[in-house]
């Protein structure tokens, strides 16, 4: 009696398991067809083992992009890093050349006054004079004339008279005379009395090229 029981408990056991392991090659049957769906291979031979070689291989290709692809981003966010760093730095600069720029202009502000001058209008007299005493002090040789004057030139007239020490009248011979006594006629040289003194060709001279100078200088300016 105890050894029929036994039996009858033994034979549900065995049912069980062939039944727990018949779920399992199903459930097994279902992971490989959907690794040869994944794969997309176009190979009719779907062993089991060739299927496991594929998924491998896939595997390691993908693993070894992956790495590759790492290295890429790293290098991505090295460049990315220094281009922010370098577009501060160009930022720090405008800044900089912004503030250099507006320094300058309120310094140009500062120098240049608020009425500027105008070419067209003569400056005012205090101006002239002291232009005037300046430009005596450089060059006292040349007198400033101011605007709207005109230069009067005053050439003093000079009369050069001939200086003869020895003076002698010479009176003058009849038409008797020059008829009895024809004479031939013969050269007369200059003698010592009768030459210019070399003072009043001196200032003559002289007097010229100050009329020149004076001329030049008015026409320069």
């Amino acid at each position: 009696m105890h050894s029929s029981k036994e039996k009858q408990r033994q034979i549900p056991k065995r049912i069980h398991k062939a039944e727990r392991e018949k779920m399992k090659r199903e459930h097994l049957n279902d992971l490989f067809l959907g690794l040869a769906n994944s794969l997309e291979l176009s190979d009719q031979n779907n062993g089991k083992a060739f299927l496991l070689n594929e998924a491998s291989r896939v595997v390691s290709e993908t693993i070894a992009q992956i790495k590759s692809l790492k290295r890429e981003n790293a290098a991505l966010l090295s460049e990315s890093q220094y281009i922010t760093m370098e577009k501060k730095e160009l930022q720090d600069e405008n800044s900089a050349l912004e503030a250099q720029i507006g320094n300058l202009r309120s310094e140009l502000k500062s120098s240049v006054p608020e009425s500027q001058l105008d070419l067209n209008v003569a400056p005012p007299e205090c101006d002239l004079q002291e232009l005037a005493s300046h430009r005596s002090k450089d060059h006292p040789g040349f007198p400033f004339m101011q605007p709207g004057q005109q230069q009067v030139q005053t050439v003093n007239q000079l009369y050069l008279v001939p200086i003869c020490s020895n003076m002698q009248v010479h009176e003058e011979p009849s038409t008797a005379q020059l008829a009895s006594k024809p004479s031939k006629p013969h050269a007369r040289y200059p003698a010592p009395a009768d030459t210019w003194p070399s003072q009043l060709l001196e200032k003559q001279l002289e007097l010229r090229k100050e009329i020149l100078q004076s001329d030049r200088n008015n026409s320069k300016q």
